[in-house]
């Protein structure tokens, strides 16, 4: 009977805190919701390729897709 009481009160301690921690992400999202429009970066994205300077070109795997194509 004692082992049935502590697996009990471990399955109601388990519950309490997945309620707990749901109602502070809940409270947590209500409070500070996202923007809907993120703000757009600064300035414009610079040339990936080397060869115009841009240091990013090292660190990409895939290039980016221009518009327009299918």
């Amino acid at each position: 009977m004692d082992s049935a009481l502590g697996l009990l009160l471990l399955v109601v301690y388990i519950i309490g805190i997945l309620g707990i921690s749901s109602a502070v992400t809940f409270a947590v999202v209500k409070i500070f919701p996202t923007e809907r429009n993120p703000k757009k970066p600064d300035k414009p994205d610079e040339p990936d390729t080397p060869s115009a300077g841009g240091d990013n070109a090292a660190g990409r795997l895939f290039r980016k897709a221009k518009r327009g194509t299918a």
